[in-house]
């Protein structure tokens, strides 16, 4: 069986988290994993919903920061 290599990484990912759901308070955890698209996100959002009737889940998305050409390159600190 051949594995599908890619030859980037995706700008955008989305994932389901699971918030406290109290007022005032920040506490939040990642309960899938990352999918390319926010359809596949929201599919895994409705499935986790009929699981976890209690809890206040939610999409959210991270954008990953794209470096400038000059940063890819290997730099070594000479001391």
């Amino acid at each position: 069986m051949t594995q599908r290599i890619r030859p980037f990484t995706p700008v955008d990912v989305y994932f389901v988290v699971q918030s406290c759901g109290k007022l005032g308070k920040r506490a939040h955890k990642v309960i899938s994993p990352l999918f390319e698209t926010r359809s596949r996100a929201h599919a895994e959002l409705t499935r986790l919903r009929s699981e976890r009737t209690d809890k206040v889940l939610s999409v959210w998305k991270h954008t990953t920061q794209v470096e400038p050409a000059e940063w890819l390159a290997n730099v070594v600190m000479v001391p």
